[in-house]
């Protein structure tokens, strides 16, 4: 019987693996080996897959770090359970040394089962359970443990499970501004002081990669990022209640935020980054990507254009109010000609083409007339089609 370790993620595999049902559990096995990218052993990953997702008390709280003096009788007998079971003789066939790699696994969370599984191939009970109880204090549990981002679905935290894979370094100049967003994120992470930041400017700037950036440098002091709509800003309450007792630092990630005069979402956000009767979090902070520095469409009737207001003046303040709430406001302009023919050479040194500098300059030039803008998402456009051109 299991005490605390009871809550089975896929409890179908789980208990046809615990049953006699040999070829069926050959087959739940191969199955779950192609849609996690597992090969080897697939009934002992298996096991660690389960203890990876065994949400409950005991793991909910190594995961926070909190102290524990002595270990009751009950974690023993369940991992003993498992670790028995993890050692059990089981005749599966071709799931006990599976080759097949599926290009569509998930390669975070097979990674962290092959690291576990290499680390207690001892076999010896002490190594299994250390490096199971290991793996609650620096990883933590369930899908936090495993993925960078999240959406939300429903009101449900769903995991990304294939985030870009970019750095600071993809993002050619900007100095100043990733400096800034690096300083305050790092501040955010260790409990220091920060603010909500808002990265505006133009559209193609790199606002939307710099953020991503911070996910993929920082995913391993415990960064995580919640990606949340306009339309989802009712939900977003729920989902910093979930949020606040778990042991990461969350990005509540906004993308392209703008809204028209009519829309009213705005104002559920406001009330967010101030917090109510209860503060948000220390472990939440709101990011934001725009085109507006002021996020809410402005008329000419909020300049003075037209009288049709009594109070214009607090019209005016009301939607500038929300783009306040940000304590960091950071802008993104577009290149300068000089400065985005810079830019294309370096793409084009980064990714090997052979084209003369003055011709790459001139195509490059023509391409921005064309197509785009002097903005980095044209420059990255234009040499992603010379690329092409030069595959074919």
């Amino acid at each position: 019987m299991l005490y605390l370790f009871n809550n089975i993620k896929r409890k179908d595999i789980f208990d046809v693996i615990t049953s006699n049902d040999k070829d069926m559990a050959i087959s739940k096995l191969i199955e779950f080996g192609i849609k996690e990218g597992l090969s080897g052993n697939l009934y002992k990953k298996f096991i660690i897959y389960t203890l990876i997702y065994n949400d409950n008390a005991y793991t909910r709280a190594i995961e926070k770090g909190l102290e524990h003096k002595g270990e009751t009788l009950y974690l023993d007998n369940d991992l003993k359970y498992f670790y028995d079971l993890y050692n059990k003789n089981v005749q599966f066939g071709e799931s006990l040394d599976f080759k097949f790699i599926s290009s569509t696994g998930d390669k975070y969370l097979s990674k962290l089962i092959n690291n576990i599984y290499e680390n207690i191939k001892d076999n010896s009970y002490e190594t299994f359970k250390k490096s199971i109880l290991d793996f609650y204090k620096m990883n933590g549990l369930s899908d936090m443990a495993v993925y960078k981002a999240f959406r939300v679905d429903d009101g449900v935290l769903k995991p990304i499970k294939n985030v870009l894979d970019v750095t600071f370094d993809d993002l050619i100049g900007y100095d100043e501004q990733k400096k800034l967003l690096k300083e305050n994120t790092i501040n955010f992470i260790n409990g220091k002081s920060y603010n909500n930041v808002l990265l505006y400017g133009d559209s193609g700037t790199g606002k939307s990669t710099s953020v991503k950036a911070l996910l993929n440098e920082y995913f391993d002091l415990g960064l995580r990022i919640i990606e949340v709509y306009k339309h989802q800003m009712e939900e977003i309450s729920k989902i910093i209640n979930e949020l606040k007792n778990r042991p990461y630092h969350y990005i509540i990630y906004m993308d392209d935020l703008s809204f028209e005069e009519n829309e009213i979402e705005y104002k559920y956000l406001k009330s967010i980054i101030e917090g109510g009767i209860e503060p948000k979090p220390d472990n939440v902070v709101i990011y934001a990507t725009s085109n507006r520095r002021h996020l809410i469409k402005e008329t000419m009737a909020d300049n003075g254009g037209v009288f049709d207001d009594l109070h214009r003046n607090e019209t005016q303040a009301e939607k500038l109010s929300l783009a306040y709430r940000f304590g960091l406001q950071i802008f993104y302009s577009s290149l300068s000609p000089s400065e985005f023919k810079e830019m294309v050479k370096e793409l084009a040194l980064r990714n090997d083409i052979k084209m003369p500098i003055d011709e790459l300059i001139k195509e490059a030039t023509k391409w921005e007339l064309t197509y785009g803008s002097l903005s980095g998402r044209c420059a990255t456009q234009f040499i992603s089609y010379l690329a092409n051109k030069e595959v074919k």
